[in-house]
This record gives C-alpha cells, structure tokens and sequence, in this order.
C-alpha cells in the first residue's frame, strides 16, 4: 500500500498568500518599465557588495579588490587589485567603504554588507522575491500610481545572466538601479 503523501500535508499559507504567489509566478521576465530602459552589465567575478559613490558612480568590491565604474556606459574608472586594502576600507559593521581611490566614505549594500535603498522620492519601488525559491526575481514598480496594488502592475526585471542570491538597490538621488549578483551587477538607469 502507497501512503499518499499531498494529503498529509497541510497548507499553512492563506488564500491571500497563495494569490500572491500564483500572480508572482505568473509574471513575465521582461526589460525594466520606463523610466528605467537603459541598461548596463558590469561583469565582475566574485562581487559581495556595491554602493555608490557621490557622482553615482558604481562601486563594485569582491575577494580581489574594487572597481569604480560609469552606470551608462559601463567604462572602468578606477581598479584596484590590492585585498588587504580593500579589505581594510570596509568598515567592521560591513556597512560603508572608504574608497582609497578617493577617500570618500560609502554606504554599501550585498551579501556581506547592508541592504540597498529600495524607494525613490517619486515612488519607484524595487525588491527581491522568490516566487520561484530559490530563485530570485527582482519587481519594480511605481507605488504611488492610483490605486496601486502589490504586484498588480510590477514588472519582473530579466536579470539576464545574474543568478544565485541577488541584491539590489536605487542610487541615493534615485537616478540608477543596481541589481547585483555574485557574477557582477545590471545597472538600469532613468532615459534623460
């Protein structure tokens, strides 16, 4: 005799939560909405936290070293292969980074650092979900359309070729979006 396992589980997750899930898993990947077309790959192996510098410059760090890199046209500025200076730039909470380049102190975000700003002041709002656990999908959408509803107009980024955990958050002025993985980061930034 074959003991059916479905019915000994019991659903513990509401009718709400399961609507939920069932509109997550639904979403199509798609390009990010507008204002939000342009978009930017900075490959960089390795990469456990990112932030933004004062000109909303990007700032990648991994295991060997930093990056300072344009988010539109994805030009290198500035690399620094040298571990133990990196290193020593973050500060003990994991929370911001002295640029050695420049001397200017960060905040940072990623998996062994903060978590990255997830609102704009005009109402963008962006955040990682897993409808697919343990796969990330990143949704954006504009909060403070009329009647706004959880993801009932969000959009599910491509993210392209980031996979694994998944990171993300807005420039200060909100004028960029950074998703980041391990692989490196996609930048999607405001059309001028």
């Amino acid at each position: 005799m074959r003991l059916d396992m479905s019915l000994s589980k019991k659903e513990i997750r509401t009718s709400f939560e399961l609507d939920l899930l069932n509109k997550a898993q639904s979403m199509e990947l798609t390009k990010p909405p507008g204002p939000w077309e342009h978009e930017t790959i900075i490959p960089a192996s390795g990469v456990f936290a990112c932030g933004w510098d004062q000109d909303e410059k990007v700032v990648l760090i991994s295991g060997s070293g930093y990056s300072i890199t344009e988010p539109i046209t994805g030009t290198r500025i500035h690399r620094d292969d040298d571990v133990n200076t990196t290193y020593d730039s973050i500060s003990e909470d994991n929370l911001f980074f002295t640029i050695p380049f420049t001397k200017e102190k960060i905040m940072i975000f990623g998996f062994e650092a903060g978590d990255g700003i997830h609102g704009t002041n005009d109402g963008w709002h962006v955040e990682v979900i897993y409808p697919w656990w343990p796969r990330a999908t990143v949704v954006i959408d504009n909060v403070f359309k009329a009647n706004h509803q959880y993801l009932k107009d969000a959009t599910a980024i491509d993210l392209d070729r980031l996979d694994g955990s998944i990171k993300c958050g807005f420039s200060p002025p909100g004028n960029h979006l950074m998703i980041m993985g391990s692989g490196g980061a996609l930048i999607c930034s405001r059309t001028v």
